[in-house]
């Protein structure tokens, strides 16, 4: 819906009466025309309704002007959303030719060819790679063109052409665009990540490599820890970030013996306790050597039930 500030309004209604008024008095103009000349002049009639005619020309160029205005701010808003989809929607082709061997289809995280052991890419399509407030925003955005042209470590290569990779600035920022805005609607009935992964699948269904999800040995976990596990591989992204045994990110703390290691990170705190704290709120104790700020908390991303049951899969690493 358009706004508009009283300032605008006021303007507005000032035109229009000061509109009504020039009209009024151009039929005054018109009338005295056809009546006999007064004793003493009041005018050229003819000279008036030029002057009427100009003055209503500018009162009118003026109320288009203020029309104009209530209009553009709308039309710049719909004209950048249109942009940004194009770019995302770009971004999703760079995304699903370049990025899907090691992050997946689904931008879940997926083990990274050649490695031994097997590391895990980070998942990318999660909250905290959307932040909504602008300047959050701004900073998360800023972080992925930078990983993004230069690499990271030994896993990730340069992809910015500057740094030796195959990517201009413009196709690195529409694959910035499509990380930092993965939720937008880029049609009716799909988000950008939905998009990438209809685009992937007909990609592999024509000869792309398949990537290879990241797997655990699950032979004896109880019902609970093998839903916990799959959390922790799937829809939880952990696996992304940490390791586990031999495989996983090397984003986060390894997780082989948190079970263990738990036990000692806040004197007092049982270890499953502690575990379940870090899930919902990796503020509450940041392990030493590692940034405050890199693990999203997931309190309101998984349910209840979802982070019991990554507790008690992850309690069987001792």
């Amino acid at each position: 819906m358009m706004q508009m500030s009283p300032g605008a309004v006021i303007l507005f209604i000032a035109m229009v009466l000061l509109l009504g008024m020039l009209v009024a008095y151009a039929s005054g103009v018109g009338k005295r025309v056809h009546e006999d000349a007064e004793e003493v002049p009041t005018g050229n009639p003819s000279m008036e309704r030029k002057v009427v005619a100009t003055l209503g020309m500018m009162i009118l160029s003026g109320l288009l002007l203020t029309g104009y205005s209530f209009v553009e701010p709308r039309r710049q808003v719909e004209a950048l959303e249109r942009q940004e989809r194009i770019g995302v929607t770009r971004g999703v082709e760079q995304y699903t030719s370049l990025c899907i061997s090691c992050h997946g289809i689904d931008g879940k995280g997926a083990v990274v060819p050649g490695t031994d052991p097997p590391v895990v890419a980070p998942q990318l399509d999660r909250d905290d790679m959307r932040p909504k407030e602008a300047e959050a925003y701004k900073i998360r955005y800023e972080y992925v063109v930078k990983t993004l042209h230069r690499g990271k470590g030994i896993i990730m290569p340069a992809w910015g052409k500057t740094d030796g990779g195959a990517l201009s600035d413009e196709q690195i920022h529409e694959l910035a665009l499509f990380i930092t805005k993965g939720d937008t609607m880029v049609n009716a009935s799909q988000t950008a990540w939905q998009h990438a992964r209809e685009v992937s699948r007909e990609k592999i269904a024509h000869g792309a490599p398949e990537p290879e999800l990241p797997k655990l040995d699950t032979v004896g976990l109880s019902a609970d820890a093998l839903a916990g596990q799959s959390l922790f591989t799937g829809k939880g992204g952990c696996v992304g970030c940490h390791v586990v045994g031999s495989l996983g990110g090397v984003t986060g703390p390894a997780l082989t013996n948190i079970a263990t290691v738990a036990e000692t990170r806040k004197p007092g705190t049982p270890a499953d306790a502690y575990i379940e704290e870090s899930i919902r709120n990796s503020a509450a104790f940041v392990v030493p050597g590692y940034a405050a700020g890199l693990m999203p908390s997931f309190q309101g991303l998984l349910t209840d039930q979802e982070i019991s049951q990554l507790v008690a899969f992850l309690m069987t690493r001792k």
